[in-house]
């Protein structure tokens, strides 16, 4: 009955494992990205305020378009209005009468208007010249789809780095975890021989206590790293909007230093193509499209203008069935109020040239940083490479002096916390590494080659 139970137990056990093995999600790097651009509420955001300028460019090309409207009113007077000409019947009336004519004039009071009426009209009016008002206020919302589009370009772009962060920041959270957990039971059957021996005695209490001291560090050091592997993993899964365990396809990747291009040559390219730049070209072109709009204030406006009764039963005599014409409309005092807006729009053109100044130091600057960066990424884990080899071998030799009793329990623990230092230091400068190139590539707009530069570094 016992053994069914455990077998029971083993099964059920097994069923967990692959079922929790059949509902985590898989992500490769790109893949992650790819999810990231769909399902994050800030893209998305963006993305219809791009659509919001596109509406607004679509609204001030229709200022290019004749305007017409139908207005209709029912209305009611007071009193019918009248024209009421009875003073001149009352004048010419004599003259009949003297003549003998036997003519009676009628009433010369006439209803003009009832006191009831409804009127309808068509009206149509289309600009023909505006000073460049329109002309302008179209490169306007061209420049405002512009800045949009920029700040959406901005936002995918710098998504290439916050993953690189957290996506290789989890994986290097689980490698730390399994070279903790490797260290440990190294120093774990380390205090197990050291035991053995102080039971023989061959070594003496105090060489043991130094190899308990060290197992213990080592398991209180793993299990924080298994915290920390956890938080890692859930802030990866929540960027990534997921409800179920993740894992990760991807490995962490470091290119030789001749597969990397010139500092220069990334400055150029970002202020090339850097779509913050573009945010501030954006604002530059709308400040100079203000400043002529704000400059044909000073111009009248000539328009061509139409309508038609579209209700003639209770037009008067004095109502046209239709009209057209030319109209214009010229300002020519209205308190300085244009004057001073052409004032705050060249201000603003000059604070815009200012700030982007600024920003292209800033990015050539940054672009720096990252690229020194990558490169002492580089450096160091070729470096560390080279010091986990040796320190492997040193820890062989300071184990094997333990054991033959030329050595001692303090010189090994050292020996194997160096080799745990290699290759910490060692994931931490692929880790540096990664997200120094995201970074980077993300200034330059150029994010779609983080992937030929992971190729290169596989070959």
């Amino acid at each position: 009955m016992l053994q069914l139970f455990r077998n029971l137990t083993c099964v059920l056990f097994s069923l967990c494992i692959c079922a929790g093995a059949a509902f985590a999600g898989s992500y490769s790097f790109d893949e992650a990205l790819e999810r990231l651009y769909k399902v994050d509420d800030s893209v998305q955001a963006a993305a219809k305020d791009v659509e919001s300028s596109k509406a607004r460019k679509r609204a001030a090309s229709g200022m290019r378009l004749p305007s017409i409207s139908v207005k209709g009113a029912y209305t009611f007077l007071d009193a019918p209005i009248y024209m009421d000409l009875n003073p001149i019947r009352d004048a010419i009336q004599p003259l009949y009468d003297n003549a003998g004519l036997g003519v009676t004039l009628p009433s010369f009071k006439e209803t003009v208007q009832e006191d009831k009426f409804f009127k309808a009209e068509a009206a149509a009016s289309m600009p023909l010249f505006t000073g460049g008002r329109i002309n302008s206020a179209n490169t306007s919302a061209q420049a405002s789809v512009d800045e949009s589009g920029a700040r959406f370009e901005t936002l995918r772009n710098n998504m290439l780095y916050e993953l690189s962060v957290k996506y290789y920041g989890a994986l290097v959270a689980d490698m730390v975890a399994r070279v903790r957990r490797e260290y440990m039971e190294s120093a774990r059957e380390h205090a197990s021989d050291s035991a053995k021996m102080l039971s023989a005695g061959t070594i003496a209490k105090v060489e043991k206590m130094s190899a308990d001291l060290s197992y213990s560090e080592a398991q209180t050091d793993y299990n924080l790293s298994l915290n920390d592997a956890e938080l890692a993993a859930n802030l990866l899964r929540n960027m990534l909007y997921e409800d179920i365990r993740i894992t990760l396809s991807s490995d962490l990747f470091v290119c030789d230093e001749k597969d990397i291009e010139s500092l220069d040559y990334f400055q150029k390219l970002a202020q090339a193509h850097s779509a913050q730049l573009k945010i501030y070209d954006a604002r530059i072109k709308m400040a100079q499209s203000q400043i002529k709009m704000q400059s044909s204030a000073l111009l009248p406006d000539i328009y061509v203008f139409g309508s038609r009764e579209l209700y003639d039963r209770d037009l008067t005599s004095t109502d046209p069935e239709y009209a057209y014409g030319v109209g214009f409309e010229w300002n020519l005092f209205n308190g300085l109020s244009d004057a001073n807006k052409r004032k705050a729009a060249k201000f603003r053109k000059e604070s815009a040239d200012f700030a982007r100044r600024n920003e292209a130091k800033n990015i050539e600057n940054q672009v720096e940083f990252f690229h020194k960066k990558m490169l002492n990424s580089i450096y160091k884990y070729k470096t560390m490479q080279d010091n986990i080899a040796l320190s492997k071998e040193f820890l062989k030799a300071r184990t094997l002096a333990f054991e033959t009793g030329t050595g001692t329990s303090l010189e090994v623990n050292t020996a194997r916390a160096q080799l745990l230092r290699s290759q910490l230091e060692s994931i931490n400068a692929s880790y540096e590494f990664v997200t120094s190139l995201a970074g980077m590539l993300s200034l330059c707009g150029d994010t779609k080659d983080f992937d030929s530069y992971r190729k290169k570094a596989k070959k």
